[in-house]
């Protein structure tokens, strides 16, 4: 047993661990929504993630990290969810659903997603508006036979969320999507009493939610099985926070503190913080009822994923809080005492890892006090190393003194690639090609790149992740001209081009494309 065995026998993840391995691992970061092949239907599907998975696998990766994917109604952000637990039925295989083949209309209708696989981005508007039409008519044309289906039976009676989250759709859609707040009386709040007067009113347009979820589940169950196959782990992500206009908070409002909402108190980054509006958990309510809906959200994954990322771990110690008529700059950190912030967190973060086989990964980065990393640390837990955001009062950190417990990237999906950091800052680029040895030039040269990558994939790290973006920028015709169009997304801004990037080329072209097989398998194998 070597030394960081030993060492993580003795925290609370290990038996999380054991079912991961003590190794090194190596993967890309894949946002479901910027997939484009030439099957799908103008955004990432399910199953698209099966030729995804086969790339891995024949170049050395063994990591596939997603973002959310859980429902998120008419917003494109995977972080701001109307469920904590249903899937995002935009991402169905059309395709490959039951019975399709038999179907001359629905067939017919497939022709019409072809144009939005042309676009440079997601079109949501048009694109939700079609896919929603095309699912009620596959509903209507499958539900007999689904009645029969003894697997959707089980599905129905194993999900307790189901019942909640179909009625909030379901009403949702006949109140023309208003906010829960601007609902009739009876369906904006909903008793024990009144409960089984609204299902009955509701339960023919709730089956229809339960017939899309059930084929969410299964899609992508069948995608976490052929990727243990392959030896591939699948990394999903649980956002800490859900939307305000949600099946949980409208029908879970216990466990919530309307009061406030939360956000990101300013940095280098925003100077004038940011206000994401998610309202905040009421934790002794939690506690109480001994965390009821943190372990039902952890066990709607666990057929899902094999490791997940934990977003905004520092909001388990503290939360930038503020009134909702209030500024970023006007909030405050909730617990106010520093003193309390070690032990809520760790109560939370062991409740998490008693509750789920998965192995939770922490995403630390921002303004965070030294107690959580001592704490992940403790647990076992890794957390996160940007690359150009890794220095000390002495400059760049050796990429041998990475931390075992960490995962090594480049960029997030909340950042600049490198590309744009590079251009973008040229302080630190300077500073950066000092570091690595090289002459400094605006723009990086596909060796400087590959050198780069291959560092990043030859740290201490246990996990080495990037976005796949970051692999593309080797090869000028896999990527936009414009390194702009890679970024995902800039947090605290409303911008039309947030979370709706595609990648260039479709997957196929990544598959063909044998330079750039040659050049990853270069990148992870390890120099004598």
């Amino acid at each position: 047993m070597n030394d960081i065995e030993n060492f993580l026998k003795n925290t609370k993840a290990y038996p999380n661990w054991k079912k991961i391995g003590f190794n090194s691992h190596h993967g890309v970061l894949i946002p479901l929504f910027a997939l484009r092949s030439e099957q799908s239907s103008g955004i990432g599907e399910y199953f698209d993630l099966f030729q995804v998975i086969d790339w891995l696998k024949n170049i050395g990766f063994d990591v596939l990290q997603l973002l959310p994917l859980n429902e998120t109604g008419k917003d494109p952000s995977p972080y701001n969810a109307i469920s904590s637990c249903a899937l995002n039925t935009m991402h169905l295989t059309l395709h490959k659903l039951p019975g399709i083949d038999n179907n001359t209309s629905l067939k017919e209708m497939l022709k019409d997603f072809k144009i939005f696989n042309s676009y440079h981005r997601i079109h949501y508007a048009g694109l939700k508006k079609l896919k929603e039409n095309f699912l009620h008519e596959y509903y209507d044309y499958i539900y007999d036979e689904l009645k029969k289906d003894k697997e959707f039976e089980t599905f129905l009676i194993e999900n307790p969320w189901l019942e909640e989250y179909a009625l909030f759709r379901a009403i949702q859609e006949k109140q023309n999507y208003k906010v829960w707040d601007d609902w009739p009386e009876m369906e904006k709040n909903p008793t024990k009493q009144n409960l089984p007067k609204l299902v009955q009113k509701y339960h023919p347009d709730m089956h229809f939610h339960f017939a899309m979820q059930y084929f969410c589940f299964k899609q992508l169950k069948e995608v976490k099985k052929y990727a243990g196959e392959k030896g591939i782990l699948i990394q999903g992500d649980v956002p800490i926070l859900v939307s305000r206009n949600s099946a949980d908070v409208w029908f879970n409002r216990d466990v919530f503190d309307l009061t406030h909402v939360a956000g990101a108190p300013p940095d280098n980054y925003s100077i004038y913080g940011q206000k994401w509006g998610f309202p905040l958990f009421n934790w002794n309510k939690l506690k109480q009822n001994n965390y009821y809906w943190w372990k039902r959200r952890l066990n709607s994954i666990k057929d899902l994923y094999d490791i997940y990322r934990i977003d905004h771990v520092v909001g388990f110690f503290r939360i930038w809080a503020m009134l909702p008529d209030e500024d970023a700059v006007q909030g405050k950190f909730l617990p106010k005492d520093p003193a309390y912030w070690t032990k809520k967190g760790r109560e939370k973060l062991e409740m998490m890892l008693d509750s789920s086989p998965l192995l939770p990964i922490a995403e630390d980065l921002g303004l965070i006090p030294k107690t959580v990393y001592r704490t992940l640390d403790n647990l076992g837990i890794c957390g996160s190393k940007v690359v150009p955001w890794e220095t000390n009062r002495f400059g760049y950190i050796k990429f041998s003194n990475y931390p075992k417990l960490s995962v090594t990237m480049l960029s997030t999906h909340d950042s600049d690639t490198f590309q744009q950091w590079w251009e973008g800052y040229q302080k630190g680029s300077t500073k950066f090609a000092k570091f690595m040895n090289w002459h400094y030039n605006i723009q990086l040269s596909y060796s400087q790149r590959k050198e780069l990558l291959y560092n990043a994939h030859h740290t201490p790290s246990f996990f080495h992740i990037n976005l796949l973006q970051e692999y593309l920028n080797l090869y000028p015709e896999l990527s936009w001209p414009d390194p702009d169009d890679e970024r995902i997304n800039i947090p605290g801004t409303m911008l039309p081009t947030n979370w709706t990037y595609r990648f260039k080329p479709s997957f196929e072209e990544i598959l063909n494309h044998k330079d750039l097989e040659k050049d990853l398998k270069e990148i992870l194998r390890k120099k004598d």
